[in-house]
């Protein structure tokens, strides 16, 4: 009798602990935030999409950084912004009932679905972890802005209620930092590499092959320049400061801007014309980077000297990086730096 009354007082004591930590828990707020993620190092992957099939994906790597779902690197500001959003939101206050079907129809038209992904263990008992594994954490919704423009409408996908959120401190609204959008969030480079990773770079011009040629990197500071025309034939002279610089200037050859609104029509076209320059970099680690660029036509109408509109743009170029989905807008005064024509390495 006295070993059933230790058990059943055992698990009322049980009862009463775990009732004040849930009235302690609940003291802290009077609603629950179904938004906020208190440890952001544990998301693994973080989804957004909007009504308009625009949709990203980031997904942190076994080395802790972080990837868009066509393996291109994302802008580190950009997600770093992005997670200690995830942190600070909190809710302001709930819609009121008056409000609640107007709030639903902006939903309905204009929000983004915001799917977090986290490792969680099922279960967790004594500070031990067991069984973890990639779990969905957070489902919501985020809406555009309140009225005055310092709120956010939010919905979770497990709840009737929509709430107005906000970051305490920030004065505006969160819905940008959920951009669906891979403009806003891939990085802009096209190569980043220290001359020592470069085993050679070609740079073909299409429409004057006599241009062409290819620079191979010995590894002990010396290069040799090779003309492409015909096989490849090498340069016994050439200003070797000019090929130098060239190496030297992939190590920070960004792109302007991802132009993911082309129609499918202008991609095929472009894709089928003959580029104006093509670059190829050849890497120590046997990767290959290419990139194709084509004359973007004269849409602004920039007259020359003596009035005439120029034929083609005289500031940008289109691009396509290996074989992506989109092209990229490319500045001359950028790529210049690493398309010099072959007569320009050897002459003085």
């Amino acid at each position: 009798m006295d070993k059933k009354k230790i058990i059943i007082g055992s698990i009322v004591l049980a009862i009463i602990i775990f009732a004040v930590f849930l009235l302690r828990t609940r003291s802290n707020s009077t609603i629950s935030n179904d938004f906020v993620i208190n440890d952001t190092s544990v998301v693994t992957k973080i989804f957004i999409a909007d009504k308009n099939n625009n949709s990203i994906t980031l997904s942190r790597t076994i080395a802790h950084t972080w990837m868009l779902s066509n393996g291109q690197a994302p802008i580190a500001e950009n997600v770093d912004y992005l997670l200690k959003t995830l942190m600070k939101i909190q809710i302001k206050y709930p819609i009121a009932k008056v409000e609640k079907n107007t709030a639903i129809k902006r939903l309905a038209t204009n929000s983004v679905k915001v799917e977090i992904y986290a490792t969680k263990p099922l279960i967790s008992i004594f500070g031990l972890n067991l069984f973890s594994k990639e779990r969905i954490e957070k489902v919501y919704y985020v809406g555009g802005p309140t009225m005055d423009n310092m709120g956010t409408i939010m919905k979770a996908a497990k709840s009737d209620e929509i709430y107005v959120t906000y970051i305490p401190g920030f004065n505006g609204y969160l819905t940008e930092r959920f951009s669906p959008k891979i403009a806003d969030w891939q990085n802009h480079d096209i190569f980043g590499q220290m001359i020592s990773d470069i085993k050679s770079v070609s740079v073909d011009f299409p429409m004057k092959p006599s241009e062409s040629y290819k620079i191979s990197n010995n590894n002990n500071r010396t290069f040799n320049l090779l003309r492409t025309q015909q096989g490849e034939q090498i340069v016994a002279a050439y200003d070797t400061l000019r090929v130098l610089e060239t190496m030297a200037a992939f190590n920070s050859i960004k792109y302007e801007i991802l132009l993911d609104n082309m129609p499918q029509s202008r991609i095929d076209s472009l894709k089928k014309s003959i580029p104006n320059k093509i670059v190829t970099l050849q890497l120590t680690d046997g990767k290959e980077i290419k990139l194709r660029m084509y004359l973007k036509q004269n849409t602004e109408k920039i007259e020359d000297i003596n009035g005439k509109p120029f034929p083609f743009d005289v500031d940008r170029m289109y691009g396509l990086i290996n074989e992506d989905k989109f092209f990229v807008s490319v500045q001359f005064f950028v790529v210049d730096k690493i398309t010099r024509p072959l007569s320009y390495l050897i002459n003085n």
